[in-house]
Order: C-alpha cells, then sequence, then structure tokens
C-alpha cells in the first residue's frame, strides 16, 4: 500500500505522481496479418508504425460509432493494444468476429497491472527505483515503448498520455508491480488522489469508456479525430465518418462546464439554454480542491462557449459556463 496520498493536482506538472487511470487492457495480437488487419480494420495507421513506435486508434462499429479507444504498439513478433479494462474483452470479440480469413488472433493478457507516472520528475523516479531505462525515452513520441529490466522482474514501459499531460506507463506481472510500488513509496513518489485525477481528465477534455465512449457517440464529436487517418483506405465505419466530415454536419461535441451556483450535477442530468430548448446530458463530473465543480457534457453544436447553461438535477437547476470545447476535425 502506498505510504501516503495527495491531493496536489499540480504534481502531474511539476513534480511526479502516480495516477490512476480507471483500468487498463493488454490486448496481445499475433499471426501473420496483424499489421495489415488492424489497419485495415481501425482508423490509425498502423501500416506507416515500426517497431518500438504506436499510434492513437479507435475500433468503430458500421456507423462509425466508437467501441474502442487504442493505444496501439508494435512489437518485432507482436502488436499490443492498451485499452480500457472495461472494454477490453468486447475489443477482443470484436477484432475475433472481423478475423475471418486473416492470420490474425488477440488475447487479453492474464496477470498485467499498470502504473502510471506523470510528470517531469517520472523519469528519474523510475530511475532511482531501479529501473533501467533508456536515457532519451522520455523524449520520445508518444506510444513509443520499450522493454526494461528492474530488480523485480521484466517491465513493458509506454509513453502515454492522460489527464492532459505525458507520462510513463509500466506494465508488469501483479507481483512485479507490487514490488515496483514498494520501491516508489521509498523514493518517494506519492499516489494522486482519484478523485482528484478524475477532475484532471474532466478538466482536460479526455473521454473515458463508460462515460463519454458509450457506443453511441462518433469520434469527431468526442474530440477523438486526431486518431483518425484520413489519408488511408477503406475501415469499420469509415463511410459515415467521411460523409460527416465532407458535409460539415456534426450536430453535438463534448464540451467542458464550470459550475456557477452551489450543488453537485450529476452523469444523466439534462443541460437546457435558452428557452427551455434541450442542448445535451452531463457526462462526467469533478471537482479540483478548492474549485467549483466542474463536468463534461455532449452538447448540442449550436450552443456556443462562453454562454450560460442550466443543469437539470433533480428539483434543482444549476447555472453552468460552457468554458471550452473538443475539436471537430
Amino acid at each position: 500500500m502506498c505510504r501516503f496520498e495527495t491531493q496536489d493536482p499540480f504534481l502531474v506538472t511539476a513534480d511526479v505522481a502516480r495516477v490512476g487511470l480507471g483500468g487498463t487492457a493488454i490486448l496481445r495480437c499475433s499471426g501473420a496479418d496483424r499489421i495489415g488487419f488492424l489497419h485495415r480494420l481501425t482508423t490509425g495507421s498502423v501500416q506507416g508504425t515500426g517497431v518500438g513506435a504506436g499510434c492513437h486508434s479507435l475500433l468503430l462499429d458500421n456507423k462509425g460509432h466508437v467501441t474502442g479507444e487504442l493505444r496501439i504498439c508494435v512489437r518485432a513478433d507482436e502488436v499490443r493494444l492498451v485499452v480500457d479494462a472495461a472494454a477490453g474483452q468486447g475489443i477482443a470479440a470484436a477484432l475475433g468476429h472481423y478475423a475471418v480469413m486473416d492470420d490474425f488472433a488477440v488475447a487479453v493478457l492474464p496477470d498485467i497491472a499498470l502504473i502510471a507516472l506523470h510528470g517531469p520528475r517520472s523519469a528519474q523516479a523510475l530511475a532511482t527505483a531501479g529501473v533501467a531505462l533508456p536515457e532519451d525515452f522520455a523524449a520520445r513520441p508518444l506510444w513509443s515503448h520499450t522493454d526494461a529490466a528492474s530488480p523485480f522482474g521484466l517491465l513493458w514501459l509506454v509513453r502515454g498520455h492522460a489527464l492532459g499531460c505525458d507520462g510513463l506507463w509500466v506494465f508488469g506481472s501483479v507481483a512485479t508491480s507490487a514490488a515496483l510500488a514498494a520501491a516508489l513509496d521509498l523514493v518517494p513518489v506519492p499516489v494522486l488522489a482519484p478523485k482528484v485525477a478524475e477532475a484532471l481528465r474532466i478538466e482536460a477534455g479526455e473521454p473515458r469508456f463508460g462515460a463519454e465512449i458509450t457506443g453511441d457517440t462518433l469520434p469527431m464529436e468526442l474530440g477523438l479525430s486526431s486518431a483518425l487517418d484520413h489519408k488511408k483506405g477503406c475501415y469499420l465505419g469509415q463511410e459515415t465518418i467521411v460523409r460527416a466530415r465532407d458535409r460539415g454536419l456534426v450536430r453535438r461535441r463534448l464540451a467542458g462546464l464550470h459550475l456557477r451556483s452551489d450543488g453537485m450535477p450529476a452523469a444523466g442530468d439534462v443541460i437546457t439554454f435558452e428557452q427551455n430548448f434541450a442542448a445535451g446530458r452531463v457526462t462526467s463530473v469533478g471537482q479540483l480542491p478548492g474549485q467549483a465543480p466542474i463536468a463534461l457534457a455532449l452538447l448540442a453544436s449550436a450552443v456556443p462557449i462562453g454562454v450560460e447553461v442550466r443543469v437539470i438535477h433533480g428539483s434543482e437547476t444549476l447555472l453552468a459556463a460552457v468554458v471550452f470545447e473538443r475539436p471537430v476535425w
């Protein structure tokens, strides 16, 4: 168990802290067709990703809805997909369903735990704990990855990004990760309180599986268009994406709210604008220490940034300002 927990959100940008990412799974993809199959099926440029590198990608359904967010990491003999733990089995089943004539297999790696360090001193903290990582690893492009030796066993490191900042994600067996966590306690590296980590995610406008990614949202509605490779050929759900892009039709988008009245909204609360126009719904709620509550919402594109909206929370009406929106393209 960690020696101490911190509620200081500035550690992830000014120092270092361990952060919880809500549960993460690794899917191992094997077979001679693994690169070509994943390139054809998902939205990212898998064929353009070399060994030791990675890319941000999505798995869509045939109507273009996001069913999974993927960090695709190419290794010499396999491809690893870093996904939300709650989505892991569903993504594996979907990939297996579409791999009819391909030499491709996918499985969720068992007995894997993640320690995510965020902040400019992440590499230094790992080195102090005994993890041998390349000197330049923290400066490599996002989703770069490497194996690393440690006194506790073999680890797999990924250059990740979450909560609005870069970090080092360290994967190992449950036993190896527990030993590393004990070593990090001695450095010491505190654990960021889960409620603070969630508030930072909301403040950064990052969609989460089960909250914003619910199987009925499109990539551009969630601000995930950076995971779309518009230069590649067909992929699952591409027709809907291209049609929406070419016609400029995005009726709603992910936006951030700052509450201006007492009371805490909840996911699912209806948002109204002007003459009780039903403008959207709250998807996530959080609060940084000493600050007003913040929220993410799927909001109608007709509602501009800077206006005040009403959040219907039971019998209460809470006022909130629309403070940002995720980029559509």
